[in-house]
């Protein structure tokens, strides 16, 4: 992470000024808040009206954003920094859908005793479906190849 606090703050200060270009040149206004945290940093967009353009079809373009932003402080920086980048806390917004999701999905196959699917899911979908349903007494879960880079989560009863 940052040797010093000088420096804590000039990488989130870049960060800041990256979304902040990347986002007016979309013609976006917004506030931009960013944070260092454990594990890196987290920036968060706060654009009510442009919210669903910026995140996408379940966040593909929050995806890309999130991509091209994290090359271009790699440059200004010149080395990686992890950084999460969100829009108006719709990742956790996501987590909490899942787990319910997942909990639901479980709650119908132990009362109908049948397999069920979740929808197509990233890895780190996956791996939170996962740490939910493993909470969840009588019910097993497994995955299968789906389109992609993606993957079903199958839930049946044990």
């Amino acid at each position: 992470m940052a040797e010093n606090k000088n420096e804590a703050k000039t990488i989130s200060e870049i960060i800041h000024q990256v979304v902040k270009e990347f986002i007016t040149y979309l013609g976006v206004k917004a506030k931009i808040d960013v944070k260092e945290e454990k594990n890196g940093y987290y920036a968060n967009i706060k654009a009510k009206p442009y919210a669903g353009l910026l995140i996408g079809k379940r966040g593909a373009n929050l995806k890309a954003l999130q991509y091209l932003i994290r090359l271009v402080v790699k440059k200004r920086v010149g080395h990686f920094v992890p950084l999460i980048l969100d829009v108006s806390g719709y990742r956790m917004r996501r987590v909490n859908f899942l787990k319910k999701k997942a909990l639901a999905v479980a709650k119908i196959v132990l009362e109908t005793k049948k397999e069920m699917a979740l929808d197509e899911l990233t890895d780190k979908e996956v791996a939170i479906v996962s740490e939910t349903l493993s909470q969840v007494a009588g019910v097993k879960f497994y995955t299968i190849k789906g389109t992609g880079n993606k993957k079903n989560v199958i839930v049946a009863p044990q």
